[in-house]
Parts: structure tokens; sequence; C-alpha cells
């Protein structure tokens, strides 16, 4: 038994290595998304591709799973109307902004780090990208000075950004 599960285990530590740097498809990223067991941290500059935000907004709501998702994004992009960050943070996902020189996209899943510069702008991005397991650990480190350095969205503020009216 312990030899079995030893051998599954490294079969899966191989294909998981065997995929890094190479390309995905946007299918399977998204598909990654909607099964994402404890995380998916977003950096991306300006979200308005409805499949991506879609898939995010799906993986906070489902309370079944309790996975936690956290964006982050650049004020000026997260203040247009149409900023899809603003739909996330009503729906319960924390979307913090600060001023990020960058302007790739990453995306953890997991334990898996994808990249590309047009992700979160445009549907079926073509240069998308998982990096090794070692740049994990150096965006999870820049991820978390990010946030620190940024402020969050209130509900309140992402509702009239969206247009909403109080009356």
């Amino acid at each position: 038994m312990k030899t079995g599960l030893a051998l599954l285990l490294a079969l899966a530590a191989g294909s998981a290595a065997a995929w890094e740097g190479r390309p995905v498809s946007y299918g399977k990223f998204l598909d990654l998304i909607g099964t994402a067991q404890r995380r998916v941290l977003v950096y991306v500059p300006y979200l308005r591709d409805p499949q991506m935000g879609n898939a995010l907004r799906a993986a906070v709501v489902d309370r079944g799973r309790r996975v936690r998702v956290v964006v982050l994004t650049v004020p000026f992009f997260a203040a247009k109307e149409d900023s899809l960050t603003n739909s996330l943070a009503l729906s319960g996902a924390g979307v913090v902004e600060a001023q990020v020189a960058s302007t790739t996209a990453y995306v953890l899943v997991d334990d898996h780090l994808f990249s590309s510069a047009q992700l979160g702008r445009a549907a079926n991005v073509a240069d998308l990208r998982v990096l090794p397991r070692t740049a994990s650990n150096t965006f999870l480190t820049w991820f978390m000075g990010a946030l620190g350095d940024g402020r969050t969205v209130t509900n309140y503020e992402a509702f009239l950004r969206i247009g909403g009216r109080l009356k």
C-alpha cells in the first residue's frame, strides 16, 4: 500500500513538473479556477473579461469549497465602471487597489502560478503559461507586500462605481 501511494505521489509530482513553463489553454485555466480548493490569488491590472470574472465569482460564492479569492488591481482601472473587480467586491471577494507597475497579470490557483500579458483583458488568451513552482513563493512574497501597501475596495464604493444609486 505504501509503495502504491509513493508511486502515485511521484507520478503526480512528475506531471506537475512537466506542466511548468508550457502554454495552457484558457479553458483549462478557467476549469482550474472552477475546481480550486484553497485559494485563488489574482493580480490583474484591468479585469474586463466576463469569462474570467464569472469563474472568479463562482469560486467566491461556492460556500461548499470555501475558496479564498483575493484580487489585486490598479486603482485607475478598478475605478472604471466596466471593471469587473467591483462586482467581485460585491460578491465577497477581497479586492485591493495598489499602485503596481507591472502590466503582466498573475494568477495563483492553489499551487499553480499562471502568467499572461493579456489575462483579464480579453478572452482566449494566447500567451497564458504556467510558471515554475519556485516562482510561486516569489509571487506570494510580492503579492502580500502589495496587499499591505494597497487599499481595500468597500462594498459601498464598488456599488457606486458600478452605477448604483441610493434613494
